[in-house]
C-alpha cells in the first residue's frame, strides 16, 4: 500500500484513520494500528489490512491462504463496488481452465460490472504482472477492485474524485465523517462475505 497521511480540508491529521479504525472494531472487527496510516485486520488464514489517508483516500487488501475461491472473490468484489451485501448468484459459466483472475472476471463481468486487464512489465527483468480491474457500471474510476491470480485483492477508494484539490498536490477537501462512514460500509460488507463462507464451510 502506498498511502502517506497528510493533512487536507476538514481531516486532521490521522483523524480519518482514527474514525476508520472506530467504526470497524464497532462493527466486531479486530483491528489493531499498523504503520504509518494502515490498519491490520485479523482474519484467520488470510492477511488483512485497510490503509486510510487524510487526502481522501483509502485501500482494502485481502490476501488468502490456498487454495482461494474465485466465486467468493467475485462475491467480495460485488460487494465492494456495488454496496449491496450479497448473497450473489452464480452467472457466468464455469471454465475448468480458467486462471483465477480470468474466472473472477467473467463472473464480474456477468453481473454488470466493468472489467479490464492491467499488465505491469519489468524490463530488466523480463517478466510481466497481470491482474484484473474492476469497476461498477457507470461508477467512475472513484472505485476500483484488483484481482491478481494468487487470490489477492485490493480495493481502491478515493473520495469524491471530481472535488476540486486544494491547491498543488493530491490532497482534496474531504469530510472525514463522510469518508470514514464509506470506507467502514465498503470494508464491513466485504468481511461480510468472508464471514458468511467461512460459516458455509464450517456448517
Amino acid at each position: 500500500m502506498k498511502n502517506a497521511l497528510c493533512a487536507a480540508g476538514r481531516a486532521r491529521q490521522g483523524e480519518l484513520l482514527s474514525l476508520v479504525m472506530d467504526g470497524l472494531s464497532g462493527g466486531g472487527l479486530d483491528v489493531r494500528p499498523g504503520e504509518g496510516s494502515m490498519v491490520a485486520i485479523a482474519w484467520p488464514g488470510a492477511r488483512c489490512a485497510a490503509a486510510v489517508s487524510d487526502c481522501g483516500r483509502a485501500e482494502w487488501e485481502y490476501c488468502p491462504g490456498p487454495p482461494a475461491d474465485p466465486g467468493l472473490a467475485a462475491d467480495v468484489a460485488t460487494a465492494l463496488l456495488t454496496g449491496r451485501p450479497g448473497p450473489f448468484p452464480r452467472l457466468a459459466e464455469r471454465r475448468d481452465r480458467a486462471t483465477f483472475k480470468a474466472s473472477v472476471g467473467r463472473e464480474l463481468t456477468a453481473r454488470g460490472m466493468e472489467v479490464g486487464l492491467a499488465v505491469y512489465t519489468d524490463e530488466a527483468a523480463f517478466d510481466a504482472f497481470a491482474e484484473i480491474v474492476a469497476t461498477a457500471p457507470g461508477g467512475g474510476e472513484d472505485a476500483q477492485v484488483h484481482v491478481a491470480d494468487d487470490g489477492g485483492m485490493t480495493w481502491i477508494y478515493e473520495y469524491q474524485a471530481g472535488a476540486a484539490p486544494l491547491g498543488p498536490g493530491p490532497c482534496r477537501d474531504v469530510d472525514p465523517g463522510s469518508m470514514a462512514a464509506a470506507v467502514v460500509q465498503a470494508v464491513t460488507q466485504a468481511m461480510d462475505c468472508l464471514r458468511a463462507s467461512e460459516q458455509g464451510r464450517s456448517a
